[in-house]
């Protein structure tokens, strides 16, 4: 198929598809080097009608992740640690850290450290408040693990923040610092950096949430206590550039990448998830958190890569990222349609109506007059419509919330049971 054929295919469905619902952020892919197509929608900043273009600067959140694992790999590569090596030996001060993580450990997912975001309030609260260093390591090292190291997965942006302090320790610069000399300066990711809430960063986009019919503004987040677990900021391009830098081993050695997307437990590797997507093998990530989504899918045996940023906190950006794949390789796809609505019964609905709770995360189906609303943690407001027995719809996003039943008759919503 021709670039130019490509291009039109990927065009034509995001034309139709901002048609029916809302986006706002900016698409790239690239293949063989080459681009095959850039766009940006949507506004930047409502308020003053600033539009997004392929210069607007977004948060990309735990996409930093992998940037942390090269940081790090370039570290071993120097010769100034082993990711076999336990942590404990580079801070041999932190008194409570279980000398049995190690370096590995951290990069997988596989610490058994708990997750800072899992911690009640942690939106609320927790991560709204300033906390010395000092402070943040003895809670984070002295909190019981999960489980023993290696044994299981579970993701957890408290390791990440530990290995931003190992890069920061071993060399003698700040995480940004690091960063800059040694990945964005290097390949010209000139509009990339660490989002500090102080520094004025030009064209970066204000990040909007969604609550009844409503856009609102995202809450305050403390960036230095996300730091190498989500601090990043980044342009489309800036993260095809990434993309091609780790093709062409222009960072890191053959091996040291081999390494990076080799999948251990859940099929992660070292900041990036691989999978299978039928028979081509993807390594991918996303980030999302107040205001902002982002995704990136690299299919590196195919030099293929999309990347989706959005300054709306409520974008199917996975699946965008999926269509516009399907058209780069010639495969079927299906363009979009806004369903139509389902005349759900009133005992049906009844039953649906309720509070789905599991593992911390509330939601909440309320009908209020003619509206169903899906509520998450008492906080955020989803609009939705039936258009099915059991299935929900987004009213502005191309996104279901399906019901299900266990075989126990237990009720689930989008995956979580009913109280």
């Amino acid at each position: 198929m021709k670039d130019k054929d490509v291009k039109d295919q990927i065009n034509e469905y995001l034309e139709l598809y901002t048609k029916f619902w809302s986006f706002s952020g900016s698409i790239a892919a690239i293949k063989d080097g080459q681009i095959l197509f850039k766009k940006a929608y949507g506004y930047a900043n409502i308020e003053h009608k600033v539009r997004n273009t392929i210069e607007t600067k977004y948060r990309i959140w735990s996409i930093t992740k992998q940037f942390t694992a090269v940081a790090v790999l370039i570290l071993e590569e120097r010769g100034l640690l082993r990711v076999e090596d336990s942590l404990k030996k580079y801070f041999p001060d932190w008194v409570d850290l279980n000398p049995e993580i190690t370096i590995h450990h951290l990069l997988t997912h596989t610490s058994g450290i708990f997750n800072y975001s899992n911690l009640p309030n942690s939106h609320k609260i927790f991560q709204k408040m300033y906390h010395q260093k000092s402070e943040l390591i003895k809670m984070f090292t002295s909190k019981p693990l999960d489980f023993e190291p290696g044994t299981q997965w579970n993701y957890s942006n408290t390791g990440y923040y530990l290995l931003g302090m190992l890069i920061e320790k071993l060399s003698g610069k700040t995480y940004s610092q690091f960063l800059t000399e040694n990945i964005f300066l290097p390949l010209g990711m000139f509009n990339t950096g660490i989002d500090d809430e102080k520094k004025i960063v030009e064209n970066k986009a204000s990040g909007y949430y969604l609550n009844g019919n409503d856009l609102i503004h995202c809450n305050y987040i403390n960036m230095n206590l996300i730091l190498s677990s989500g601090a990043m900021y980044s342009t489309v391009e800036d993260l095809l550039t990434w993309d091609q830098a780790l093709n062409n081993n222009k960072l890191l050695s053959r091996k040291s990448i081999e390494k990076m997307n080799t999948p251990f437990k859940n099929n992660y590797g070292y900041g990036v998830a691989i999978n299978m997507n039928g028979n081509r093998r993807v390594v991918h990530h996303n980030g999302g958190c107040e205001g902002f989504l982002a995704e990136i899918h690299r299919y590196v045996d195919d030099d293929f890569a999309v990347v989706v940023l959005s300054n709306y906190g409520f974008t199917a950006v996975n699946k965008l990222c999926r269509v516009v794949t399907s058209i780069a390789f010639g495969e079927k796809y299906e363009m979009p349609v806004k369903p139509e609505a389902f005349p759900l019964s009133v005992n049906v609905l009844e039953s649906y109506l309720g509070v789905y709770e599991e593992d911390g995360f509330k939601l909440e189906l309320r009908k209020e007059k003619k509206d169903i609303f899906l509520i998450i943690d008492d906080e955020y407001t989803l609009p939705t419509y039936s258009i099915s027995e059991n299935v929900l719809h987004h009213r502005w996003i191309d996104e279901e919330y399906t019901f299900t039943k266990g075989d126990d008759g237990q009720l689930y919503l989008w995956g979580i049971k009913k109280k």
